[in-house]
């Protein structure tokens, strides 16, 4: 019998347990094929577009939106996006990220700055919402938007200013001489659980804790509370302002918020209705004051994307 040298049998069997991990851990190699023809949803932003100028302003000397726009051969329908915050400081960038899905969906969507406490009180901030609109539709070719469609939307503070903007449509006591010419009346209106009677005190948006002064008076400029108001007051409530050009409206309220009662909600819808134009009321159980946890509820952003379709794109 012939015999290998140890050295040469260590080897074979080292080559033999090189070629068996091998063929036991090959390579990796994979091949796919991924289907084409899948529509192309993309949006770009752009930030810091100044839509107006403010008169004798001393903290800023604009009013800015940032606009996210869709990507698309033909105009699109935009959206007024209106931030709440008790009309006090509003980061008009903040909520980007959950406005984005609307801008991909098809809508050019411009989040607003407004004039807030401290800087104007009622009705100027309003006008500015108003004065927003009209930008669009005198910039409509530029921003590529159907200036026939559309629409505002706010939270909160921003809700009772989108309502506000809804309800009022070409009443020029609301509105201010930038951008003549153009209308600010809009298609529809989605609003978050927005206050509608700014004589109900919000004791949670009480100025720097303050029991004497709510942001509601500070807002006006005058106690909202005090019954010799009562007709002034009236003039900011969306409620009072409905009438046979109201828009559609998709009203959304959270059930646990305990900043602005769902009753302020429940009042808007049962005016709409009793006025015979068309709302929609959507409850969120167990949702709260707070527009993350709203929107990113997917049954509440399925709807409110589904009623901009109908009513900005006229789908079914």
């Amino acid at each position: 019998m012939h015999l290998r040298h140890p050295r040469v049998a260590n080897s074979i069997l080292v080559a033999f347990a090189i070629v068996t991990l091998g063929v036991a851990r090959p390579a990796s190699a994979e091949e796919k094929t991924i289907k084409g023809g899948v529509p192309i949803n993309l949006a770009t932003l752009q930030p810091g577009v100044t839509y107006t100028d403010i008169p004798n302003g001393f903290a800023r000397p604009h009013l800015m939106m940032d606009i996210i726009k869709p990507v698309s051969d033909k105009p699109v329908p935009a959206i007024v996006f209106v931030s709440g915050n008790g009309w006090r400081s509003i980061d008009r960038a903040a909520l980007i990220p959950q406005l984005s899905p609307i801008a991909k969906a098809g809508y050019l969507v411009a989040a607003i700055d407004y004039r807030i406490i401290g800087e104007a009180n009622f009705p100027k901030p309003l006008e500015d919402v108003k004065t927003a609109i009209r930008f669009l539709r005198a910039n409509a070719k530029t921003y590529n938007i159907d200036p026939d469609h559309i629409a505002v939307w706010g939270n909160s503070a921003g809700g009772h200013l989108s309502a506000m903007a809804a309800t009022t449509g070409e009443i020029k006591d609301y509105d201010s001489d930038r951008w003549a010419g153009q209308s600010s009346a809009v298609q529809a209106a989605v609003i978050f659980y927005g206050p509608m009677d700014l004589s109900h005190r919000m004791d949670a948006n009480a100025v720097n804790g303050s029991p004497g002064m709510s942001v509601e008076s500070a807002f006006l400029g005058f106690d909202a509370k005090d019954p010799a108001n009562a007709e002034k007051v009236k003039k900011a409530n969306p409620v009072a302002q409905i009438s046979d050009k109201t828009p559609p409206m998709l009203i959304v309220h959270g059930t646990k918020d305990v900043v602005v009662p769902i009753s302020e909600s429940e009042d808007l819808y049962a005016a709409l209705t009793a006025a015979k134009r068309p709302a929609t009321f959507i409850r969120v159980e167990g949702a709260g004051h707070s527009f993350g946890q709203v929107s990113s509820n997917p049954e509440v952003m399925a709807e409110v994307l589904a009623f901009f379709d109908r009513t900005l794109k006229g789908k079914p």
